[in-house]
């Protein structure tokens, strides 16, 4: 019989057919609770591309940190009295240590204050 049909005639029966489903899925599912379902599934794949993101990210950032920890280290170690490295060998290692933790600080702190989200902004200003 479907052999009989024109494409017209069956692209007409399948919009029927799916116009009589969403009207049975709507009123088997509240229309509250299907919007939810579908927030919870945009909230998971954004949940999963943020985290993805911030992986890869730090990924990179170990790498920059490595290579700058390098040159951190040989600027401490020319910085300091040959003397001095001989009676205190890690002392190099601590000028590298303090600098790179400033350094540190510093970018976390200006990241921070740049990807503070609009909605954080908006209830500090109500606290405050």
């Amino acid at each position: 019989m479907t052999e009989k049909l024109t494409n017209q005639q069956k692209k007409q029966i399948e919009r029927n057919v799916e116009k009589h489903i969403a009207k049975h899925v709507k009123k088997s599912v509240p229309e509250h609770l299907s919007k939810h379902l579908i927030s919870k599934k945009e909230f998971f794949n954004s949940q999963v591309k943020q985290h993805t993101t911030t992986a890869i990210i730090a990924a990179f950032s170990f790498l920059i940190a490595l290579s700058w920890k390098d040159f951190i280290s040989h600027i401490a170690i020319s910085l300091t009295k040959p003397i001095t490295l001989e009676k205190y060998p890690y002392l190099a290692d601590f000028y590298s240590a303090i600098i790179i933790t400033i350094i540190a600080v510093i970018g976390i702190i200006l990241i921070t204050k740049w990807a503070k989200k609009p909605e954080v902004l908006v209830s500090e200003s109500k606290t405050k």
